[in-house]
């Protein structure tokens, strides 16, 4: 078995949506001086790689205390954007990008590789980035996943509301932003991991997104 990381390093100063607080990394006890370290971690409940959950759209959805890892857990697959013939079309991803997924059983999560993680770090990361239509939310509610993840920051462009958004967690899917690395895995047959903190009523929460590939 291999453990591919598929999570951006968490750290002072690391990109963040347009509008959202900057993440603050602090030692705040150091081994020369008190004999252990220790660090404190100020940061948005949604930077870096994170899960959104429905209550991040829904008041009466269940925060992440209610939910077990098995909503985090499960097999997964890539559709694999990057090529020539997508590149002109992908920055509006839609169901015909999806259709292979139809034909496979035993599915948990979509994972959407366009390959823009190669941007992190750049304010480019944040500007014209590849989202979701409604049709191919849609699609993705009606395949019985756990969920969907991208190596953007968004299935939504910015400022633009949030309808795949709403889509998708009003499905019950999980969603996993700002995922890397995704031309590292298989195109299937894999185990995808996103666990989250168990934050009382949280609606997203960081992630060390992993994959386990056998």
């Amino acid at each position: 078995m291999r453990a591919i990381d598929l999570s951006h390093t968490v750290e002072t100063g690391m990109p963040v949506y347009p509008g959202d607080e900057a993440t603050l990394i602090r030692r705040t006890a150091f081994i020369h001086r008190d004999g252990y370290a220790q660090t404190s971690i100020a940061m948005n409940s949604h930077a870096g790689t994170h899960v959104d959950i429905a209550a991040h759209a829904f008041a009466e959805a269940p925060g992440l205390d209610r939910l077990g890892p098995d909503n985090f857990t499960g097999w997964g697959a890539v559709v694999d954007l990057t090529g020539p013939a997508d590149r002109e079309t992908a920055l509006r991803m839609d169901q015909p990008h999806l259709a292979r997924l139809a034909d496979m059983d035993g599915l948990d999560f979509v994972l959407l590789r366009t390959g823009w993680d190669a941007r992190w770090g750049s304010e480019a990361y944040f500007r014209d980035f590849p989202t979701l239509t409604a049709t191919a939310c849609r699609f993705l509610a009606g395949l019985g996943l756990k969920g969907v993840g991208l190596d953007t920051p968004s299935p939504d462009p910015v400022g633009s509301g949030m309808e795949a958004h709403t889509i998708l967690l009003d499905h019950g899917l999980v969603i996993v932003e700002n995922l890397r690395n995704l031309g590292e895995l298989p195109p299937e047959g894999f185990v995808f991991c996103c666990l989250p903190l168990r934050i009382r009523d949280g609606e997203g929460s960081p992630v060390r997104a992993t994959a386990l590939v056998f």
